[in-house]
């Protein structure tokens, strides 16, 4: 992600990174970044909740255009809306579809959580 946005921004084009991994994103230093406490993958906000998805998007971009420091990552002032606690479970093996052969199956779905 880093280097794909240094590569673009090196072409005359401003980037915004958006994240739910600091560590990650500070390790690949793209040119700026947002980030937003979720699950992976989750960081432009929860499946099928399109207005806290647009409302992310715009803090991401008015960030961007403020983030003067290279390499800065910005933490959006927002929360995962989730109250089952995603960050107890989410990267256990329990939560992560198991194949025949005791692979992660990354592309199964799901169990619903209670």
């Amino acid at each position: 992600m880093g280097l794909i946005a240094r590569e673009i921004e090196a072409a005359g084009l401003p980037t915004v990174s958006m994240t739910s991994a600091w560590d990650i994103t500070e390790a690949v230093a793209p040119p700026r970044a947002v980030y937003f406490h979720a699950p992976l993958g989750h960081q432009t906000g929860p499946a099928g909740e399109p207005d806290t998805q647009r409302d992310l998007v715009a803090r991401a971009l008015e960030a961007g255009v403020s983030i003067e420091q290279p390499g800065e990552i910005r933490a959006l002032d927002l929360r995962f809306p989730d109250a089952t606690g995603w960050e107890a479970t989410a990267y256990t093996p329990e939560a992560i579809p198991m194949s025949p052969d005791g692979k992660p199956n990354r592309g199964a779905p799901r169990e619903p959580r209670a």
